[in-house]
């Protein structure tokens, strides 16, 4: 562990000792010396702020904490947030100016950080992550018909640049302090840069904060986190209530004869806007949960996996849906064959996935159709793939299945939509690819 982490800070500081000299004021250019946890747009708001100061302002470490919770508009936060990221910043460049050969040595900013200043920063953490990287309020706060993460995607990035600095002022150790699980929770979700709220830079920011606090020679750490504080006592509580439960013991695995529902379902009334954000934040952090646990854990641990798959799935949500299957295609291909098969958890993906593929025009909009169709068709196909004897029975049976109940349906309902007709042809041929010879009975001769 010692030695992954002494990694990271080498590998961080070699960034930083390419990056331009430090020359004048600390607080007015303390910034260059970390200009690359930042983007362009927080380093242009930065050197705006600076530049409409008539001095320079030393930001007391021991009143921020208080500054920041008194602070409640996203942008001020974010001001607030780059002063403060200047005077961190600050701490670690006066330290470099003592380094005697800064080209060639790594860029240590221990022996002059004091223990006071240390425990104010530390003290930073908690406002930071509240103010700063929480995505909770943000639906809820916002009347119109969708959520603009504009300036939160700009904010948090000046939060997880925050936690950067402030994991490397340590008084007496190069090595980063680790952060607890509580504040790991607010970075997974900021780990998918294809997110609104999240940028480029926030997502290496996220994903290297979590790999030095979880690292350990055998991956232990990271997986417990995984398994105990993300999936089982945060994430699983939340679709609790899915109607994924019908067909799952409460331990999530399958159940033998599933519950017929009775009425109407949960899962078919429209989420509120704050429900349906609320659940993509949820989808981002499974797929971190996804993506990271090794294979080992995966695979002792699969029941915690599938309630959140199963409901992410079959969401009424387009946007949820579409993730769900996509995170539910990385589960597939790092969950071993023989644990999925062996517990009958091929059928139920089956069962949950299907329906997807009646989301035509005209019930749903096109757009919407091509979001889903392609990422269910590439499930299904992995489902049967799962049993890699081609002459299967059972791999024949649900390759048939998806071509009659699938594309052959599919084209029946929606063969004037041009666009929906050449998803399908590109799945037929992924089908033909897997039937191999078995697929000649489809072919028909014409006199």
């Amino acid at each position: 562990m010692l030695r992954r982490a002494q990694s990271f800070v080498n590998r961080f500081h070699m960034v930083v000792a390419q990056l331009p000299k430090l020359r004048g004021p600390a607080l007015t250019q303390s910034f260059r010396m970390h200009e690359a946890l930042l983007g362009d747009a927080n380093r242009e708001r930065l050197k705006a702020i600076q530049s409409a100061q008539e001095k320079v302002i030393d930001l007391n470490l021991e009143d921020a904490s208080t500054r920041l919770q008194a602070t409640a508009a996203l942008e001020a936060l974010r001001d607030t947030g780059l002063e403060l990221f200047s005077h961190l910043d600050a701490l670690l460049a006066n330290q470099a100016k003592d380094e005697e050969n800064p080209s060639t040595e790594p860029l240590l900013a221990s022996s002059a950080i004091s223990d006071e200043d240390t425990s104010h920063a530390r003290s930073l953490i908690g406002p930071v992550v509240e103010k700063l990287l929480d995505l909770s309020n943000d639906a809820a706060n916002n009347e119109a018909q969708s959520v603009d993460y504009t300036i939160r995607s700009l904010a948090a990035e000046v939060g997880l640049a925050l936690l950067t600095l402030i994991s490397l002022l340590q008084p007496s150790s190069s090595i980063p302090l680790a952060l607890d699980n509580a504040a790991l929770i607010h970075l997974v979700p900021y780990t998918d840069d294809n997110d609104p709220w999240t940028t480029t830079q926030s997502a290496r920011l996220a994903t290297r904060l979590l790999e030095t606090s979880l690292s350990d020679d055998d991956d232990e750490k990271r997986d417990t986190f995984i398994i105990q504080t993300l999936l089982n006592d945060t994430l699983r509580p939340q679709f609790a209530k899915s109607s994924s439960s019908t067909r799952l013991a409460p331990s999530g695995r399958p159940l033998q004869v599933p519950h017929q529902p009775s009425g109407r379902q949960p899962g078919a009334q429209l989420d509120s806007l704050a429900q349906e954000h609320e659940k993509l934040h949820a989808a981002s952090s499974f797929k971190w949960a996804v993506t990271s646990c090794s294979q080992a854990a995966i695979a002792r641990h699969w029941p915690l996996f599938l309630p959140i798959l199963l409901s992410l799935a079959e969401d009424i949500s387009t946007a949820v849906r579409a993730k769900g299957l996509k995170i539910l295609l990385l589960f597939l291909d790092k969950c071993p064959p023989n644990t999925i098969l062996s517990a009958g958890v091929d059928n139920v993906i089956q069962d949950a996935v299907f329906p997807t593929l009646l989301f035509l025009p005209d019930t749903t909009p096109e757009s919407e159709s091509l979001q889903l169709l392609y990422p269910a068709y590439q499930v299904l196909l992995r489902v049967a793939q799962l049993d890699p004897n081609p002459k299967s029975a059972k791999r024949r049976k649900a390759l048939d299945r998806i071509l009659r109940d699938g594309v052959f349906t599919g084209h029946f309902h929606a063969s004037q939509h041009v666009r929906i007709v050449e998803v399908l042809m590109i799945v037929i041929k992924d089908i033909v690819s897997c039937m191999g010879l078995f697929s000649a009975k489809y072919l028909q001769l014409k006199r």
